[in-house]
């Protein structure tokens, strides 16, 4: 599995220590670093396929604490196996399972930080990542695994957490911010009797539910008050490979520039993706382009072979290129259930942070 460690720029020695993980599944952590609260700004350095220019961010999370970055599981961004059959055939509880190992691992390795404070933080699909494996982490504190992990919390951003509470919280949450009508909220509330997401009830429900995703089908799910931006470059979606509306298909358009750091934050599922119990269609089965997000500065830099000998990463020789989210996890199992069992049993570790934008 493969990790970058930003050294606290305070004081490394007693700062808190953090995990990051991203999403999914599949999505590489370095969609944090690169795009959301890494040491640089990523700006494009002009022409396709050439280096970024860093910017130092005074954002940064590495201010005040140490974090790790985690490509997890095996597969995404720059972890790799030998055995791929066996490896990339996985799931929530497996994930979880190994990213516990490799804590253990790294804090045999580096035991200075053994008594740092330690917290697992994510967003979108890791909101499955990160209870299922604090809770991995709480059991082997209770059962005296050693090296002790000095376990403070998580922290969730935007994560799944429950199929029907998720799925259900779509309507009303529109209703609530004035993106569907009064009529249009009330007659699907009658017809669906509440329950939008299993829809199956009733042919006039399902009707209902698509003229509300028709609704609000042109909105940044990622920021409902902003316009999508990206370069006029951007790579579309065809109608052969993305089950998005057609109203999808000019967003991101715009003779706006792509300044550093505009992109939208935080990889998700697509709008009403199906988070459902058992395998999880993979990124190319739901058409895996995001809205209103340009990844090529960091598939420019990752997939440059001095950075990837600078961060210690196997050349593009060796185990492909840096994609941001993979669909090399074909077989991969949400087995973990609702997250909410999760948290009610983490304490005293109760989640520090908890965040939600309109694709949750």
């Amino acid at each position: 599995m493969f990790y970058y460690l930003m050294e606290s720029e305070r004081d490394p020695a007693s700062d808190p220590l953090v995990l990051w993980l991203n999403g999914g599944p599949g999505c590489s952590s370095f969609d944090g670093f690169v795009y959301e609260h890494g040491p640089f700004n990523f700006e494009s350095g002009g022409s396709a396929g050439s280096l970024p220019k860093l910017h130092l961010n005074p954002y940064s999370w590495s201010k005040v604490s140490s974090v790790i970055y985690l490509d997890s599981p095996v597969g995404v961004g720059l972890s790799y196996a030998k055995d791929k059959s066996r490896a990339y055939t996985t799931g929530d509880l497996r994930t979880a399972n190994d990213s516990h190992t490799f804590l253990l691992k790294w804090f045999q390795l580096y035991s200075e930080f053994q008594t740092n404070p330690f917290y697992i933080a994510g967003e979108s699909y890791a909101g499955i990542y990160v209870p299922t494996l604090s809770h991995e982490v709480v059991k082997g504190i209770h059962e005296q695994v050693k090296p002790t992990i000095n376990f403070k919390g998580y922290m969730v951003g935007n994560g799944v957490c429950d199929t029907v509470f998720d799925g259900n919280a779509l309507v009303p949450f529109a209703h609530g911010m004035g993106l569907i009508s009064d009529d249009m909220y009330k007659e699907t509330s009658t017809l669906c009797q509440g329950n939008y997401w299993n829809d199956s009830s009733s042919d006039e429900c399902r009707t209902a539910l698509r003229n509300v995703d028709k609704v609000i089908a042109g909105l940044n799910i990622y920021d409902i008050l902003e316009p999508c931006y990206h370069s006029k470059n951007t790579k579309k979606v065809t109608p052969q490979n993305s089950r998005k509306p057609e109203s999808f298909k000019d967003l991101g358009v715009t003779d706006k520039p792509l300044p550093v750091r505009t992109r939208m934050l935080g990889r998700a599922w697509p709008l009403r993706a199906p988070v459902r119990a058992g395998r999880v269609p993979s990124w190319q089965e739901l058409g895996a382009y995001v809205l209103c997000m340009n990844d090529e500065v960091a598939t420019a830099w990752l997939n440059n072979d001095s950075v990837r000998s600078a961060i210690h990463a196997e050349p593009v020789s060796s185990i492909g290129p840096w994609v941001l989210c993979t669909n090399i996890l074909l077989n991969f199992d949400h087995d973990a259930g609702s997250m909410v069992i999760y948290h009610n049993s983490q304490e005293p570790y109760k989640p520090g942070l908890s965040c939600s934008h309109l694709q949750r």
